[in-house]
């Protein structure tokens, strides 16, 4: 005897197929809850294979359609919020490999982002003003842009405001994060989702500053699936300052 599927489950199956999947591919946060939610459609056709059992095989499937679309709720609702923590800014988590937390693998092509420093030495204290923009003119979401020192940890720190601050093309459009292992203020990164054709930071050398040079490491997200992960500048030298006119702080 052929089965014959109720239409409200079999339109459940068909809801939480496509947002298991959909999480499955774009988001590693929400893995675990997928596979629930594939769980819970096996769930849905596991009666029409029961036999022997006291509910007729219609009502054991709409009954766990419901606790189906109940996990899947759930589920959602989780994936939701961790989408707009992101979307609001790079988390402590990843101040150490940069890496998002969502969409697939990191893109190996060449990025089509650059970081360019408007110099190529410091001195201990001065600053520098870095560009974040596309080379052909594509936009971008989110970002997250670090100094690292010799033993790769965080260094320097990031003004609040561009160096221009009557320029307002860059207001609220990122924040700044201060990373373990390192000073306040360490880390830029996006404040929220909206695209960005380029970002203009304020960068500060720490007082003190013992090497012979250094680079930026940045990550680049043109949405949620497609991104660039520690990518680096050029060296930037930094200037001994002459001995006679050094002073300590």
């Amino acid at each position: 005897m052929k089965v014959k599927f109720p239409f409200f489950p079999q339109l459940c199956l068909c809801i939480l197929c496509v947002v298991s999947l959909y999480m499955l591919y774009w988001t590693k946060v929400s893995s675990t809850i997928a596979v629930l939610n594939l769980t819970s459609c096996v769930l849905l056709i596991l009666p029409y294979f029961t036999r022997n059992s006291i509910y007729s095989a219609d009502r054991m499937m709409v009954v766990n359609a419901k606790l189906a679309l109940l996990l899947v709720s759930v589920a959602a609702f989780g994936y939701l919020k961790t989408a707009s923590a992101y979307s609001e800014g790079a988390p402590l988590e990843v101040c150490s490999d940069l890496m998002p937390q969502h969409g697939p693998e990191a893109q190996t092509k060449e990025s089509p982002y650059t970081l360019t420093p408007n110099r190529k030495s410091v001195k201990a204290g001065e600053s520098i003003t870095l560009t974040l923009a596309s080379k052909d003119f594509s936009k971008f979401k989110g970002f997250m842009v670090q100094a690292r020192d010799s033993r790769d940890k965080p260094m320097g720190s990031f003004t609040p405001l561009p160096a221009s601050k009557n320029n307002s093309e860059f207001k609220g459009k990122w924040k700044l994060l201060s990373c373990p292992d390192g000073p306040s203020n360490n880390t830029a990164t996006h404040a929220n989702a909206v695209e960005k054709s380029r970002v203009v930071l304020t960068w500060t050398a720490p007082k003190t500053l013992e090497l012979q040079s250094f680079k930026f490491k940045f990550t680049v997200a043109k949405n949620g699936g497609e991104y660039w992960v520690g990518k680096e500048t050029e060296s930037i030298a930094v200037s001994q300052t002459n001995p006679g006119s050094t002073k300590r702080n």
